[in-house]
């Protein structure tokens, strides 16, 4: 009898454990945006980095050792050697080489030269007075010549120790420091003139034909957004690339503000002739778009619907376009005014319950 009661006493609270229910996981907190159609035009889209109006390498001429670079009184007000950003004037010494070895090398020219000078108006005395023949004299003058443009040359390489600005610009990079060997020909600083920068695309030869030099290209900057930028074609290249088939067009866009950079994702679309009846585009943020739950190709966003008088996240298995900005083109699977997951779309889970805030 005792131990039918230790048995039964035992039983009763693993039955009582046997009817818990597991509590329900609260829904998750998501943040939609809703997708809306653009307009797309019977164009073409492109995208190009802005690349400055005029860029030069600015090198030295001669080797050596880097002894100075040009100091500027930087934002804290201290000095500091020139960097990136910084603006300078045609003809500014950007650095200089030491100069000892081209001193010297000036000062043994000029001495020779000196020598051969003054043999050469002795012998032009004496040629005169008819004292010395005619091939005395000419052996003279082609002595002090050659002594002559040597020592042009010595002067002109200790000229070449300072390295000066080749145009008004904005220093884009500086590859040198103090003590550094340089070598000649070998790139110390990049100078651009920001004034206006360039789009360079390529575009394949049934629409080569369509533009013109000077005509007019509205271009957007996904770092500027809202302004719509206005250039004109200053280059189309006759002639197509071996390796892509593409023909090079160029478009400049005035930058008297600054606004625009080197480097900057510029998105123009090309009118290629006749027009085409506008077709709806579907864009999303990029930041809606994840992997479908165990694969590793396609993509997907979570769109909310309500089940049950409850929103639930629903899988959709949707096809990509062109990025625009932050945002990507949907070619299929959104028609558009879907509430589609943005915060916490990484989180959800098919059919699993959500709750939509702001």
């Amino acid at each position: 009898m005792r131990t039918r009661l230790l048995l039964l006493t035992l039983a009763l609270p693993l039955a009582g454990c046997g009817r818990h229910e597991e509590p329900q996981a609260p829904p998750l907190p998501v943040t939609l945006v809703r997708v809306a159609g653009g307009e797309s035009g019977g164009g073409t889209r492109y995208s190009a980095s802005l690349t400055p109006d005029v860029q030069v390498s600015a090198a030295f001429k001669v080797s050596g050792y880097v002894e100075q670079i040009l100091q500027v009184r930087g934002a804290d007000g201290r000095l500091r050697p020139i960097q990136d950003g910084d603006f300078v004037r045609r003809g500014t010494v950007l650095a200089r080489i030491r100069t000892r070895e081209y001193q010297d090398a000036v000062t043994q020219a000029a001495a020779a030269l000196t020598r051969s000078k003054a043999d050469f108006d002795r012998t032009a005395s004496l040629y005169e007075n008819r004292s010395v023949a005619k091939s005395d004299y000419d052996a003279a003058y082609a002595r002090y010549q050659a002594d002559q443009a040597e020592h042009d040359r010595a002067v002109q390489a200790l000229n070449d120790c300072a390295l000066v600005a080749p145009l008004d610009g904005y220093v884009l990079a500086r590859s040198v420091e103090v003590g550094s060997l340089v070598a000649p020909g070998s790139p110390a600083f990049e100078v651009g003139n920001l004034g206006a920068v360039k789009v360079v695309f390529g575009v394949p030869d049934v629409m080569v034909g369509s533009l013109k030099a000077g005509a007019r290209q509205k271009v957007r900057v996904d770092a500027v957004p809202g302004t719509l930028f206005e250039g004109r074609y200053t280059r189309i290249s006759p002639v197509a690339d071996p390796a892509s088939r593409m023909f090079e067009a160029e478009v400049t866009i005035p930058n008297g503000d600054g606004r625009l950079k080197p480097g900057m994702i510029a998105a123009l679309e090309v009118d290629h002739g006749a027009p085409a009846a506008p077709a709806a585009r579907i864009l999303v943020p990029l930041n809606a778009v994840v992997r479908p739950p165990g694969s590793d190709t396609g993509f997907a966003v979570y769109v909310v619907e309500q089940k049950d008088s409850q929103s639930v996240a629903r899988l959709t298995l949707v096809d990509l376009g062109d990025i625009s900005g932050n945002e990507i083109q949907v070619r299929r699977g959104l028609g558009g005014g879907e509430g589609v997951i943005v915060r916490g779309a990484t989180l959800a889970v098919d059919g699993a319950p959500v709750r939509v805030v702001p």
